[in-house]
């Protein structure tokens, strides 16, 4: 069996001889049935190795190819989950710096309201009015003004459930909810309180039978003020206007700071009227009425004639007051007045006393009410001891028992 593979080998492969001639010299080369095989099979196994590789190299670069597609998903998914995180980092970032800027624009927003509110009451705690009866009556008993700016009918608060889990809920939304609803009930209980004073003043001053609002007109007139008109708002009540900047209040809240603030005012001016007025009693111990104002029979002559004051009679030397602060403008010997003393009080009015046995003060000095200025006389064009009272209006007589009866509501403090 070798012999014949041997045989059939060198059929197939029998010795070469391979010549080479250089130089005028020829030399060969011998090659033999084996070098033949063993170069014919170094060839075979050196094809299939370059086949093997070659196909090695095919496939590991096709899976090469597709671990680098694999890979490069991989890197573009990962590229797209960093750019999500990225967004939705910068969305909660955004969102939280939204919500704190809320937030603190509310807390402001509170912050501002709870100063606007101090103020406010700060404002009304200044105002320095008398303290006036709760119900002037008229002549039928029909009550004027039933509410006391003292006692006011208070507003109901909100439902105290809600209160109730508003304080035990521990976010601060909550809470902020909670506090300025407590500032809404504590600003309309100002709003009551202040509408109930103004209504009581209102009542009393109405007694007097004057048109308040030009009077308070006119001594607006009278004062030395100026300036441009700006509408009133609830920033007016901000100590530090710059403090305000960029921070606008709910319209309700401003609407209802102006409309308090605009009955604070008003307030302030008539309860400035009740302070300087003459609505007290010009006889500082007990007295009795003797005629009114109007038309009389003139005790002198026995014929009518205008009275343009009131008579009121006591002891020799009563002690003779100032019916409300202002200054003298005359004080000496008057024809039929005899010794008399003139008061100017501002808003339009001048009280006069006449029939004085002596006089306390002189022409310039300023006076408050109930300061003594003399003691009651009959001095003048006068049958007896007694004090002729007069009020004067814008240089014309009225009937000073108006004044006198809104007067009786005014405690002296």
């Amino acid at each position: 069996m070798k012999e014949a593979v041997w045989g059939t080998a060198q059929r197939w492969f029998p010795d070469r001889q391979i010549y080479h001639r250089s130089d005028g010299q020829v030399r060969y080369f011998a090659i033999s049935t084996g070098v033949q095989i063993g170069a014919l099979l170094s060839a075979t196994v050196l094809a299939g190795w370059l086949c093997f590789t070659t196909v090695s190299v095919a496939f590991h670069g096709r899976a090469l190819a597709a671990k680098d597609a694999e890979l490069e998903r991989e890197r573009i998914n990962y590229h797209r989950m960093v750019a999500e995180a990225q967004a939705n980092e910068a969305t909660v970032i955004s969102f939280m710096e939204s919500r704190m800027e809320e937030f603190d624009r509310t807390a402001y927003e509170f912050q501002m309201r709870h100063e606007t509110l101090r103020q406010l009451v700060d404002f009304a705690e200044q105002l320095t009015g008398q303290d006036m009866e709760p119900s002037p009556a008229l002549d039928d008993g029909r009550v004027l003004m039933a509410a006391t700016p003292a006692d006011p009918t208070p507003r109901e608060a909100r439902d105290p459930l809600v209160n109730v889990a508003a304080l035990s809920s521990d976010a601060p939304e909550d809470q902020i909810s909670y506090l300025m609803g407590e500032q809404d009930t504590v600003l309309a209980q100002a709003e009551d309180a202040t509408e109930a004073r103004l209504q009581n003043l209102r009542a009393v001053l109405r007694l007097t039978g004057l048109n308040i609002e030009d009077v308070i007109a006119e001594n607006r007139e009278g004062e030395e003020r100026g300036g441009p008109f700006e509408p009133i708002s609830a920033s007016d009540f901000i100590a530090t206007p710059s403090s305000a900047a960029g921070v606008e209040l709910d319209d309700a809240f401003s609407s209802r700071i102006a409309r308090i603030a605009a009955r604070l005012l008003e307030v302030e001016e008539l309860e400035e009227f009740v302070d300087a007025g003459p609505l007290g009693v010009p006889i500082g111990d007990t007295y009795r009425q003797t005629s009114d104002f109007g038309v009389r029979i003139d005790p002198f002559n026995g014929r009518p004639t205008p009275h343009r004051g009131m008579d009121f009679a006591a002891y020799r030397r009563a002690p003779i007051i100032a019916t409300g602060p202002g200054r003298v403008i005359y004080a000496g010997w008057r024809s039929g007045y005899g010794r008399c003393v003139e008061i100017d009080h501002g808003y339009g009015f001048v009280t006069r006393y006449g029939h004085l046995h002596e006089i306390a003060v002189r022409r310039g000095d300023t006076v408050e009410r109930g300061q003594r200025i003399g003691g009651m006389g009959s001095t003048g064009r006068s049958t007896a001891t007694h004090l002729h009272y007069e009020i004067w209006y814008n240089g014309s007589a009225i009937d000073p028992e108006r004044l006198l009866r809104a007067g009786q509501y005014v405690q002296q403090g």
